[in-house]
């Protein structure tokens, strides 16, 4: 996969947060949303999604999947940061690329209302090729976010759920993003 994932740009691996945790995940937004911590952040390439910078769990997916990414693209990482987003029915995603600290970004669906109504992320290979990646929820796609344009059409279930996991190369260009310039390890020491 290593090969593929820098001749195309991006990988999918299925089952990347085991099915038994997306659940959890899920109901972990839930809780963020009811707490007033996922919200409308205003962001330029997106309309009605609200979303969490940061979130302990995601953090800890991060540090978890770490292994798994690296294998994937077959070069050392560093931890960035971690995000989730909730996503309700009319969002759309422009086509965009990402900034420094999400040089090697992770996409994950964790739920959709009703569920099993999937929302494809499309990516733009190195080769010109539009992907459409129908991820089942605990499903990841990779991809180079600086370089791989990114985009979601019109979602037309009632939500969405999907985490982000970002990394940087840890022999590469952004180094200086680990932990996304934040003071310290946000999951410092042994946990998962």
């Amino acid at each position: 996969m290593t090969q593929t994932f820098w001749d195309r740009g991006y990988a999918i691996i299925e089952d990347l947060i085991d099915p038994s945790l997306v659940g959890f995940v899920s109901t972990a937004m839930d809780l963020s949303k009811a707490n007033g911590l996922i919200k409308d952040r205003g962001a330029r390439y997106i309309k009605k999604a609200e979303d969490e910078y940061s979130p302990v769990l995601g953090e800890l997916i991060l540090k978890q999947c770490q292994a798994r990414i690296e294998e994937a693209v077959g070069r050392d990482l560093l931890r960035a940061y971690a995000y989730w987003r909730v996503y309700y029915e009319g969002a759309d995603l422009v086509p965009h690329t990402d900034r420094k600290a999400s040089e090697i970004a992770v996409s994950i669906s964790i739920a959709s209302d009703p569920a099993g109504q999937n929302w494809p992320i499309m990516v733009e290979d190195f080769g010109g090729n539009e992907v459409v990646a129908d991820l089942k929820p605990g499903d990841g796609i990779i991809y180079l976010g600086r370089d791989v344009s990114h985009w979601r059409e019109e979602l037309k279930a009632k939500s969405h759920k999907q985490l982000m996991l970002f990394y940087v190369l840890k022999d590469g260009d952004y180094q200086e993003y680990v932990f996304d310039r934040r003071e310290g390890d946000p999951v410092a020491g042994d946990a998962v």
